[in-house]
Order: structure tokens, then sequence, then C-alpha cells
């Protein structure tokens, strides 16, 4: 009993104690916000002017209260205001024109005040595994000549991974910089630690790039950061940016994959902001073992489509805590047809993608949010998004069957929150498509999937699908639970309140609410 005011003055102690955090410098060729500032325990955090949205990324300690106050920069005051993911116990307030809240953990954030576009706050846990900037097994790029000014295209990057390769087990270290750079190979056995206020950049010439692929509907293309084919314990960490330089990219008529994952195993990829991609920003290939965290995808809504990520052909593949927005599919899992387009660099011949999860996510596209698809030209079993978030999406959860004719079985959709719902990607626009369509390439069947503890906060303007195709090519055991439309506290249990009319070609569809 002698110990409980002891014990109560040291938790009101710790409980006033304010997070320490870092707020990376902002690189040169990018403006701050003209619309919002932001103050991290009473400190300008610095915020970066973007296309559609601004944006700001900081890292925190987390368990302690750490303080954040949004103003307007006109000065006008709030009139209104959200924060998503709107499900989180976020306490906010107005102050004249700072909207204010504490956290005491890290979150991805997407704000919106008064007619403002989105500010997106981009919140990490502080780093616990910085490299030195030199040592025996550290490679500094500035020690391989370099350029961190980018007014030329280096080769110093790619330099000192070379060097790396020859001791297994290396780090290549980019400090703060701007660094253009060509097509780059990440080694067997090496890390990449990119630095907050680091910048890799695409420079837009199709000249400096090899050509890998033509995509028929749009252009050439190239893997821009790819590991070494048949890899392994290849990662790729901190808190820089790879900047995809999409918008001019496709103005020159060419496009990349910007981060590519392919033949490797035992791959981790944590913290590195990606954004601007001209074609799909990850693309995990034929990937065995990959654990993707604190993926930060900033893509434009006026280039199209540049997915988030899309897992393909692989297997036992995490990506957990990540953001993506773009005009294209924030979040997929595909396979697709041999040696035809953008799959003629691949290193192997089509593999089934099993065993694939995406958790604690938050998605804003103009497609879907999240999604298995279009191609399924080899088996895709066994995958899971769950416990994530859509701010906005033409469709909120999905399955689009398109192309191919193999079964994806063992889906699940569980613990998403769509809160809103605006366009209407490929004709549909719901909180749920899940169907089989006839692209003269194959239709094949959907089976064992789950649809489980969905908040659809809109329906969307359109019906919700759980259709098939014919006879061969059907949706079936499917097993719906606990789906809550718009503020009902009682999960629906007909078709009808789903606005589900579109259930042909399909068997075994239960509701089954706990």
């Amino acid at each position: 009993m002698i110990f409980q005011p002891f014990l109560a003055i040291l938790a009101l102690l710790i409980s006033s104690i304010h997070a320490s955090f870092v707020s990376y410098p902002r690189p040169s060729i990018y403006d701050k916000s003209a619309h919002f500032s932001l103050k991290v325990n009473g400190t300008y955090a610095y915020t970066v002017s973007y296309a559609g949205y601004d944006y700001v990324q900081v890292s925190m300690d987390e368990g302690y209260d750490t303080e954040f106050r949004i103003a307007l920069t006109a000065g006008d005051s709030i009139t209104s205001y959200s924060i998503s993911p709107a499900k989180l116990p976020i306490s906010a307030k107005t102050e004249g024109n700072e909207l204010v809240f504490s956290l005491t953990k890290a979150h991805y954030l997407i704000v919106k005040i008064n007619d403002e576009k989105e500010f997106v706050v981009l919140l990490d846990p502080s780093e616990v595994d910085v490299p030195a900037s030199s040592g025996s097994t550290i490679y500094n790029v500035l020690d391989y000549d370099a350029d961190n000014t980018g007014k030329s295209l280096t080769k110093g990057i790619q330099a000192a991974m070379d060097a790396a390769a020859e001791k297994p087990g290396s780090t290549v270290y980019v400090p703060a910089g701007l660094y253009t750079i060509g097509n780059l190979m990440l080694r067997n056995h090496t890390s990449l630690y990119i630095a907050g206020g680091a910048v890799l950049r695409f420079s837009g010439n199709p000249s400096d790039y090899t050509t890998l692929y033509n995509k028929a509907d749009l252009y050439d293309g190239t893997w821009w950061i790819q590991t070494e084919i048949n890899s392994t314990n290849i990662k790729l960490y901190g808190r820089g940016t790879i900047d995809g330089n999409g918008y001019n990219t496709r103005k020159a008529k060419f496009m990349a994959d910007l981060v590519v994952p392919v033949g490797t195993t035992n791959f981790t990829y944590d913290g590195v902001l990606v954004r601007d991609s001209s074609f799909w920003a990850v693309t995990p290939i034929q990937v065995t073992d990959a654990l993707l965290t604190n993926l930060k995808i900033l893509d434009r809504q006026d280039v199209t489509q540049d997915d988030g990520i899309d897992v393909i052909e692989s297997t036992r593949v995490t990506v957990r805590r990540s953001i993506a927005i773009a005009n294209d599919d924030s979040y997929s899992a595909k396979t697709w047809q041999y040696n035809v387009h953008t799959t003629v660099p691949y290193p192997y011949a089509p593999r089934e993608l099993r065993d694939v999860l995406f958790e604690d996510c938050l998605a804003w596209t103009l497609c879907f949010s999240y999604k298995i698809g279009e191609g399924v030209w080899d088996v895709q079993d066994n995958v899971t998004f769950r416990d994530s978030v859509t701010y906005k999406a033409g469709v909120g959860i999905g399955i689009h069957h398109k192309f191919g004719s193999e079964i994806a079985s063992n889906i699940t959709f569980e613990n998403i929150d769509i809160e809103r719902l605006s366009g209407s990607p490929a004709g549909k626009a719901t909180w749920m498509a899940i169907y089989v369509d006839d692209a003269g390439q194959g239709v094949g069947p959907l089976k064992d999937l789950t649809i489980k503890n969905i908040r659809a906060r809109q329906q969307g303007k359109g019906d919700a699908y759980l259709a098939g195709y014919n006879e061969s090519s059907i949706v079936s055991d499917v097993t719906i639970s606990d789906v809550y439309i718009h503020d009902s506290k009682v999960p629906a249990t007909t078709f009808e309140e789903m606005k589900l009319f579109h259930v042909s070609h399909s068997e075994g569809i239960e509701i089954v609410n706990s």
C-alpha cells in the first residue's frame, strides 16, 4: 500500500513525457506544402507539396504522448475535418486554424480539412537498426564517387553495391542528397540503406535505361531497382525516398516498375518511401519468403496503371503496415501469362501464388483497394487481406478473374473498413466486386471465399457482385459474416441489405453472423 502514491505519481510523470521524433530534411527538389504546416511537440516538421495531396514524413518513439498540430497556412479557421482511418481512437480538437491531437502509436493518416486537398501524415516508429555511415562492412556511396546533387546520372551506387557483394552481409549506405540513377541491381547477401533526406530519382529519359518489356496499350518499360536473380537475403531499408518521376517519364512514352524483388528468397523491405511511379510501383515477382513493412507508396492519381503493390507468382509474402495511394489498384495479387509483354523478363516459368498476407494497410485509389487479379493464369491460393482500411476507392474489396483459366481459392477479406467509394473501375462502383469476366483469354472458378467483419460506410452507386461466368467457372463456397452497412450496429442478414444483386453462376453462399 505504501507504494501506491509513488506509482501513481510515476505513472503521471510517464504519461506527461513527450516522445522524441525525427522529421527528415526536405530534399531540394521538393517544395514545402503551401496548404499545411505540422508542428510535432511544438517543432515544425518538413512538409512536401505534391500533385493531388501533400504529405509529411516523421518517425516517432511509441508509448509516449506525441502532440501534432496541423495548421492551414492561409490562416483560415477549420470548419470541418476528418482523419482516416476513422476507426482509430484519435481525439482531435480545433484551435483556430490548427487541428490538434496526440498519439502514442505511429500511424499512417489521411487528413481532410475544409475544402483543401488531403494532407497525408506518414508516422513511422523510430528506426532501431540504423547502420553506421562507414565501417568495415559499410560501403558509403560517396566513397564511390556518387553524385549527390542529382545533376548527372551517377553510377556510384551500383559501384558501391558491386563492391559490397564481394563481402556478403555488407551494407551500402546512401546519405542525404539527390541521386539520379539508371537501372540498379541489388546484389546477393547485401543490404541497401537509404537515409532520411536521400532520394534515388528516375531520370525519365528512356535512353538511360535498359528496355525489358513492352505493354501493348502503353509503352516500353524497365525494372528500375531489382534484385539479382537466384539471390537470397537482400534488404532494402531506411527512411529515404525512391522517386519514379513517373509523370514526366510517361510524357517521354516510357515507364518503369520501381522496386522489383524478383527471383529472390528471404527479401526484406522496411521504411523507404516510394513515390510517383510510371507503372506498377512495387512488384515482388516469383519471390519466396518476403516481408515488406512500413511500406509507403505515394503515387499520383493522374497517372494511369500506377498500381501500388502487386504480388506476382510468389509464395509466403507478407505486406504489413503500409499505405498505398494510386490511380490504379492499391494492393493486389496476380499470376500472369508466360513470356508476353510485361512478363518477358520473368526469370522462371509461371509459378503459383500461395500464402500471401496483406495486413494493417491503408488504401486510396480510383480503382480496387484490395484485389485478386485481373490475371489468374496460374493458381492463387491462401491470400488474405485483413485489418485494413479503404480511405477512398472505386471498389472496396474484390476479385476480378479476367485473364487465365486457373482457380483462385482460399481468399479472405477480414476486418476491412471501407470509408468512401467514388468512381467506377471496369464499370463497377461498389463495396464488393467478386466476379469472373471473359476477355477472350480464359475463364476460371473462384472457391472457398471468406468475407468477414466488413464495415461498408458507403455501398457505392452500383450493386455488389458474387458472380461466376458459366457452369465451369462458378463462385462457390462463400462465407459472409458480420458485414455492417453504413453506420448500422447490426450485421446485414440478406443480400438485399448488402445490395448483393449479382449472384449468377454461384453456389454455397452463406451468411453466418457471429
